[in-house]
């Protein structure tokens, strides 16, 4: 019995790197689809679309809590509304609109509603990806930023926890 509970320690064990490894590279591969549909939007449009504003109050920096902040649901709203060329899942693609991605409905947050908000864009933990065009209302002047006043795309990749400390799993369009 002791064998038998040791090997099922070390399968849910690997099975649970598996998963997590699983996330970060469905992460990646959803930001650098969105990557593509911004500069497929830049060319048509000659700009990419707005980002919202998400700087904290305190200091104005980038806040690194997609949970607590509506500015993450905000600017991935934005970022759906462009790239989708729809307001929610439910509805059509506004005439004339085009759309530059098609977004399943496990990438949406909010997707079982059709209330009047938006549906934002979420990542594979269930929080919104982060977006900014460094524009004048995300000037990209702290962290999270790619340096090229381009667009930062993000996801705070869940979370990595010590034992005395929760940091955020960064996964961008700018680094690997």
């Amino acid at each position: 019995m002791a064998i038998i509970s040791i090997l099922v320690a070390l399968v849910l064990a690997a099975a649970q790197g598996v998963m997590a490894k699983a996330a970060r590279n469905r992460a990646g591969t959803e930001i650098e689809g969105m990557k593509n549909a911004l500069e497929s939007y830049k060319l048509d449009n000659g700009t990419y679309p707005s980002g919202g504003a998400y700087l904290t109050a305190v200091g104005g920096a980038y806040s690194t809590d997609p949970t607590g902040v509506g500015t993450y649901i905000a600017s991935s709203q934005l970022l759906y509304q462009a790239l989708s060329g729809k307001t929610n899942y439910t509805d059509v693609p506004v005439a004339g609109v085009k759309a530059y991605m098609l977004f399943k409905t496990t990438q949406l947050g909010n997707y079982k509603t059709t209330s009047v908000a938006p549906t934002y864009v979420q990542d594979p933990w269930n929080y919104s990806y982060g977006y900014s065009t460094g524009d004048a209302n995300t000037p990209q002047t702290d962290p999270p930023e790619n340096g090229t006043g381009f667009f930062d795309l993000w996801s705070t990749g869940g979370s990595v926890s010590t034992s005395t400390v929760t940091t955020n799993a960064w996964i961008t369009n700018w680094r690997s």
